[in-house]
């Protein structure tokens, strides 16, 4: 036997013979139990396979699925797996073409899935797909749309009676009997078809129902329980120019619970803003101090942004709160920035006594990697001492970078629960930004409708709940509220209803909640119905990425980024001016 060099090779064949066999067996053995360790651990609970259809009752294919969930092209898959409990993020992008379905793999743990969805007319929602709050932990073939509707449905029954003090208007309960009447109208029997359909029309009615009361209850939540906890209606502002228009606006628009947050811009020594925060005072508008805003962390050292803190908290006593960490679980922020958090705080209470600590959350649950994903981080990075140190508790929220919609009362509600202890409410808020326009929400084609109907929504809704001041700081005031008559209408609806008592809406005869069927899993049919488009997904504006986007946030210095380049690299902090 000759070998590729020339050279003659002698073997022995008996021996050859005799090992060769068993080298073959033991390496089979090796290679299935290989095989079965590695399905074991991606299997352990089994696969769920989802179906999908849209409000024709057409099913969907995978890529229509992920054209429709990332907006056509112009986001990026998000799908994510959460802790049911609290919505901890478990793994990223778990969802995999199987057949002509999409699925995923349990892993040794009960799990939701996380997934952008559009409705109309309320734009996309983040839903979880929770099994009843159970969360999934067998094999099992699922119909998206309507466990999802099942799922929705269930909380906000329980959120419902949860206010019992809440009469429906006409707005809710129009929507929520045509939710329940969809979801009546089919059972488990049902074509699969049908189901998908009835879940997509009835999770279209129910974002309206969850908006809807949650809006309509705040205010009056708030009005009843502001001598235990006073209201903060916020606005944000970060330049000393037209500075006494900006707060009389605010003044005027809020009061007695305005408050402004003012950006101390990196490189700007606390003299610069002097006059702005004693004009604030004057005019009765309490002021929220951000020595750091998260677009600015990276350029200090831990001892640089600490000493940040102490130079301007020793210039302005005459600041009401201090926010010690802005948007702390954003990718683009320092390494070590729960320390600088714990360095703030603490330096807070030791300086000025009395003074609220105020903490901003990014709100991502599906946008990036499991690390940075909201609660995930909190668990990592925020030991007892340093939350013994934090009385407000807050978080961003940009819904066309990170869609919310049905899923704002389970988020804050996991929030309080989170922080028992500390006050909870939005710390930043903001619309339709350059730079972050991946999703929409409430109208995809009027902009600035949908950009007042998100401000109407949260500055209310986010009232509703035991310990929230309500917040908002609108990120970009100066330049959405000085010359909008309908955003300062808003708020000043808003300001009078919880200074005065929301009036009581106008009941509706047939305010009862309706049961909702009990989910069961049902077999995979054997037959793949008729493929159709999408589920009324927006004008594609390029292509999505396969994988979850890093997520930054704004750009204050024209940092701003194109969507490709955003989705990868994060984009910063938009301008306010």
């Amino acid at each position: 036997m000759e070998n590729k060099g020339g050279n003659h090779v002698k073997k022995d064949h008996a021996l050859r013979n005799l090992l060769l066999p068993g080298l073959a067996f033991l390496l089979f053995a090796a290679v299935i139990v290989v095989a079965f360790s590695l399905r074991g651990s991606a299997q352990a609970g089994g696969t769920v396979t989802l179906l999908f259809f849209d409000r024709n009752g057409t099913a969907l294919t995978p890529t229509q699925v992920r054209s429709a969930s990332n907006n056509g092209g112009a986001g990026y898959n998000n799908d994510f797996l959460l802790n049911p409990a609290n919505m901890r993020a478990i793994s990223s992008g778990p969802l995999y073409t199987s057949g002509s379905n999409l699925a995923f793999n349990i892993p040794s743990q009960a799990v939701a899935l996380a997934f952008n969805w559009p409705t109309l007319p309320g734009g996309y929602q983040l839903l979880i797909l929770d099994n009843g709050g159970a969360g999934f932990s067998t094999a099992a073939t699922i119909n998206f749309t309507y466990q999802a509707a099942l799922d929705v449905k269930k909380k906000l029954d329980a959120a419902r009676s949860a206010r019992p003090d809440y009469v429906p208007s006409a707005k809710f309960t129009t929507a929520y009997q045509a939710a329940s009447s969809q979801l009546a109208g089919v059972d488990v029997y049902s074509p699969e078809s049908a189901k998908g359909k009835a879940g997509q029309l009835a999770l279209d009615q129910l974002a309206v129902a969850y908006d809807a009361m949650l809006a309509e209850h705040g205010p009056a939540y708030a009005a009843a329980n502001k001598s235990t906890v006073t209201p903060w209606i916020g606005f944000t502002i970060d330049t000393v120019s037209n500075y006494q228009a900006n707060v009389d606006l605010a003044a005027t628009l809020a009061a007695p619970y305005a408050w402004i947050r003012i950006v101390f811009d990196a490189g700007q020594a606390p003299s610069t803003y002097t006059t702005l925060v004693n004009y604030a005072k004057t005019k009765g508008v309490k002021v929220l101090g951000q020595p750091v805003d998260s677009t600015y962390d990276k350029g200090y050292t831990r001892a640089q942004y600490k000493q940040r803190f102490i130079d301007y908290i020793t210039a302005f006593p005459q600041i009401d709160a201090w926010e010690v960490g802005n948007e702390v679980n954003g990718s683009w922020l320092s390494s070590d920035i729960g320390l600088r958090i714990a360095d703030a705080a603490a330096e807070v209470k030791a300086r000025a006594p009395g003074k609220p600590t105020f903490l901003t959350l990014f709100w991502q649950i599906n946008t990036d990697s499991v690390a940075y994903s909201m609660f995930t981080w909190v668990n990592a990075n925020l030991p007892a001492s340093t939350r013994a140190n934090i009385d407000v508790v807050t978080f961003s929220q940009y819904q066309e970078q990170a869609p919310m919609g049905v899923a704002f009362d389970q988020v804050m509600k996991t929030l309080r629960a989170e922080f028992p202890t500390p006050k909870i409410g939005l710390g930043e808020l903001g619309y339709w930004i350059s730079g972050q326009q991946f999703w929409w929400a409430y109208n995809q084609t009027d902009t600035l409708a949908a950009k007042r109907m998100v401000a109407e929504q949260y500055y209310n809704a986010g009232f509703d709940y035991p310990g929230s001041i309500g917040g908002v700081f609108w990120w970009t005031y100066i330049a959405d509220f000085k010359s909008d008559t309908a955003m300062q209408q808003i708020v000043k609806t808003l300001r009078d209803k919880v200074q005065s008592g929301a009036p009581t809406p106008t009941p509706s005869p047939t305010a009862t909640t309706t049961p909702t069927p009990t989910a069961i899993p049902s077999p995979t049919p054997s037959a793949t119905p008729t493929v159709a488009a999408p589920i009324s997904a927006p004008t594609p504006s390029g292509s999505a990425q396969s994988a979850p986007a890093k997520k930054g946030k704004k750009s204050k210095k024209s940092k701003s980024s194109s969507s490709k380049t955003a989705k990868k690299s994060g984009a910063k902090k938009p301008q306010k001016k």
